[in-house]
């Protein structure tokens, strides 16, 4: 196998791993907020409101990876129950605006504590350093992916050395911090 065989088929590997750990992740978080009645989707969606104040629903769904449709089934869910609220622009009627009710609060400090504990129990399989590592990894994939989205600073200059080195220790599978396997999400 040539040298550009191996990194095509390491490249493949390490977005397969990436993608099921994600998908991983998300429903363990998902069955988190469930018995509050919110999904990840709409949690994040109130996050993104109590952070940023009242937003442009097409801004809401760049910001969160959804399309126009799956942002209007998530602010029509929250705003059913009373959670968020939609208001036209007062000059310009295209654009719809998004506010976070007081009852939207109420619910983000209840289901807030959850949402946590599982993403604590998550990344407590990783060391401090992998998990800064991953951070980092993940920042630059979102410089490259999104560079008008990405909002933290590239603070990874240094990775570049390293990362050199890591083409030829691809091969060696990192060693989990401890070895419990998490319960697939049902």
């Amino acid at each position: 196998m040539s040298k550009g065989e191996k990194k095509r088929r390491r490249a493949l590997e390490a977005y397969a791993m990436l993608q099921r750990a994600a998908s991983m992740a998300s429903a363990q978080v998902e069955q988190a907020v469930h018995p509050f009645g919110l999904s990840a989707s709409q949690f994040g969606v109130l996050e993104t409101l109590q952070a940023r104040g009242p937003v442009h629903q097409q801004e809401l769904a760049e910001a969160l990876g959804r399309s126009k449709a799956q942002m209007t089934a998530i602010i029509d869910a929250l705003e059913a129950r009373g959670w968020a609220r939609r208001e036209r622009h007062a000059t310009d009627r295209r654009f719809i605006s998004v506010y976070l009710t007081d009852a939207g609060r109420d619910v983000l400090v209840s289901t807030a504590p959850a949402r946590s504990d599982a993403i604590v129990a998550i990344m407590a399989e990783l060391s401090g350093e992998q998990r800064a590592r991953l951070a980092r990894l993940c920042r630059r994939l979102l410089r490259v992916l999104d560079p008008d989205q990405a909002d933290e600073p590239a603070d990874d200059v240094h990775d570049d050395a390293t990362d050199e080195h890591d083409d030829v220790s691809d091969d060696a599978p990192d060693a989990p911090a401890v070895e419990t396997t998490l319960p697939s999400p049902t």
